[in-house]
């Protein structure tokens, strides 16, 4: 892994001034910035402190941190890079990718402002999507054709591939220190599939009824979250617990995408309202 010599922070508050372990079940948010109408929550730690992307009126790509009501915007390589915040684990190192020029590299940002690089020898695009807490990381890599894509994992300094058995393309997405590994394929139905990789046992997950089922991430306790969409095309968040799943829809929304959980179960995801825009959410308790 390689340093980033360039990392840029801006810091704003907005009005979400509830600590998030004191919060209601539910908190909508926006990133406080004029012509932000795209703000989705990606990862939240044991602690509330929850990570996201957020969109810019010129469809720039940001990431930020949201700490007891206080937004951080974190941009890698320079605000003039597409920065994507996808997870964030117990000790507050943040997963995600960038873009330097053509070339698109996984990076993880720890709590000091440090950043190391992740890149897939030969593939043009690297993207980190899930974290441990032990620092291991997940993701995907590919040069043209996202539907070709290579799962990874890098751990103690070396990449292994990550690859579901007969499918075209692999997208591990969570990694828990329990030993889950989790993600979403693409099978030879020409299907989108999410799965379980547990003590070298690959296990396929399907929303029931659905067309479509893709896994954002995983807890300790292998708690799964996600999104499918219905026989209608729309689309719903879910959490799989205990082989229960339960549907998350936030009220008024015509789509709804769950994307983090932590050890205590509290979720975190975005919504579309009929506007178009799109809010990241709080969920502290499910069913």
């Amino acid at each position: 892994m390689s340093k980033v010599l360039t990392v840029v922070v801006m810091l704003l508050t907005c009005s979400v001034m509830l600590a998030v372990a004191h919060a209601p079940d539910f908190i909508s948010f926006d990133y406080p910035l004029a012509g932000v109408t795209n703000t989705q929550a990606t990862g939240i730690t044991p602690s509330g402190v929850i990570v996201g992307r957020y969109f810019t009126s010129d469809n720039q790509q940001h990431g930020f941190v949201l700490n007891y009501g206080t937004f951080t915007s974190i941009d890698i390589g320079g605000t003039d890079t597409n920065t994507d915040v996808a997870w964030v684990n117990a000790r507050g190192d943040i997963v995600g990718s960038y873009n330097a020029g053509s070339l698109g590299l996984a990076y993880v940002l720890t709590p000091n402002g440090q950043v190391s690089t992740i890149g897939f020898p030969g593939e043009g695009i690297t993207t980190g999507w899930g974290i441990s807490n032990s620092g291991d990381v997940v993701g995907t890599a590919f040069t043209n054709d996202f539907f070709s894509a290579k799962g990874y994992m890098f751990s103690h300094g070396k990449i292994n591939t990550i690859a579901y058995p007969g499918a075209p393309a692999t997208w591990p997405t969570g990694i828990s220190d329990s030993g889950y590994l989790v993600g979403t394929y693409f099978g030879q139905d020409s299907l989108f599939h999410g799965f379980v990789l547990y003590r070298g046992q690959f296990s396929s997950i399907d929303f029931p009824n659905s067309t479509f089922t893709w896994i954002t991430g995983v807890n300790t306790a292998g708690h799964i979250v996600g999104f499918y969409n219905d026989a209608s095309g729309t689309q719903h968040g879910f959490v799989l617990r205990k082989s229960e799943f339960i549907t998350i829809d936030i009220p008024g929304a015509i789509s709804t995408e769950a994307n983090g959980i932590n050890p205590q179960d509290q979720v975190v995801g975005r919504y579309v309202t009929p506007d178009g825009h799109t809010h990241g959410y709080f969920l502290g308790k499910i069913r």
